[in-house]
This record gives C-alpha cells, structure tokens and sequence, in this order.
C-alpha cells in the first residue's frame, strides 16, 4: 500500500504503521491489532474483491517470516480481526469466509486511501450533518448541500468539547463584563 492510513466503509481508520483502528468519528476507543492480525486486515484490503486462501494467508502473514503456525491460530486471528473492526465501530462484518475456498472482503466494502496528515474530525452536537477533514493544506466542510474549501496551513494539537451550557454561561459573562467596563468608563 502506498498510503498509511485506509478509511473503511467511512467509518473506521486502520492506522497501518502503528496497527491501529479507531472510530473515524471518535478516536477515545483506539483498538490496536497484533502484528498478524494487523497483517491479515492489509492482505485482504490490498486483495479486495480477490478471494485469499487460508494458505496464501499463511505463507504471507506468517511463513514469509519464518514463523509455523497452526490453522486454529490463523482461524483465531480471523475471529479477532472481526471483532476488533466492530469494537472500533464498523456497522458491519466486511469479512465474508467462501466456504472451502478462503476469505475475501465484502464486494461492497469502501475502502479509501487517506494521507498521513489527515484528521478527521466530528462534532457530535451537530450530527452527522458537518463532516470536516483537515489534511495539512486544505480544509474542505461539507453539509447536505455543499462543499466548502479553504487553503490553509493547521497543526491539530488536540481536541476541546464545550457543553451548550457552559458556553453560554461564558458569553452572558463575556457580555456582563464588556458592560462593566463601558459603566465604568462613563461614570
């Protein structure tokens, strides 16, 4: 693969350097594979749509590293994969097993390829109306209706959750004190 990190069905990053998966829309639930499992998840995104056998699995998850092992440990390497992509929020199982054949990924899986710099972020209050992607020089926002895209340069440091509450607390103070002050300077 050419890129590091791949989108899944638009809704969870598998991380491919640090073998992580995570929830496109909340990072917090993080779940890392082992290097195997990890290993398979890419065989079959860079195989999509091919059928792969339980033995092409071997020889290149495993035996490509020197390493025997046994079908129930590849079985069970299948198994946590699946679990681990639900556990990061996939909706659904995109593992399809080909009874005597092998395994594939689901035909109508959307795997996309996404740069290194790109965070996606999600505001929950707001839905799933506004998505917003940030890669290091392009913002773009979209709603139902339209794209909007602006050319700039952004280092994500981390992210902020206000409650409504809280927030207009802070702008009824805001305005409070912005009244305190033009009081004081006339009187």
């Amino acid at each position: 693969m050419i890129f590091n990190k791949v989108m899944i069905n638009g809704e969870v990053i598998f991380d491919i350097n640090s073998n992580e998966l995570y929830s496109r829309t909340d990072r917090r639930e993080t779940v890392t594979l082992n290097a195997p499992t990890a290993r398979c998840l890419k065989l079959l995104l860079e195989s999509k749509g091919k059928i792969i056998s339980r033995d092409e699995f071997l020889s290149e998850v495993w035996n490509a590293r020197g390493i025997v092992v046994s079908q129930n440990t590849f079985y069970q390497n299948i198994s946590l994969l699946r679990k681990s992509l639900e556990k990061a929020g996939l909706a659904k199982n995109i593992i399809i097993t080909v009874r005597h054949r092998g395994f594939a990924l689901a035909s109508d899986t959307d795997i996309i390829e996404c740069p290194d710099q790109e965070v996606v972020l999600h505001n929950p209050q707001l839905g799933d109306k506004f998505n917003t992607s940030i890669n290091e020089s392009n913002i773009d926002i979209q709603d139902d209706t339209k794209l909007i895209s602006h050319n700039v340069k952004l280092k994500t440091i981390g992210s902020f959750n206000i409650s409504k509450s809280l927030l207009l607390l802070l702008v009824v103070m805001l305005i409070a004190n912005v009244i305190l002050l033009i009081f004081n300077f006339l009187f």
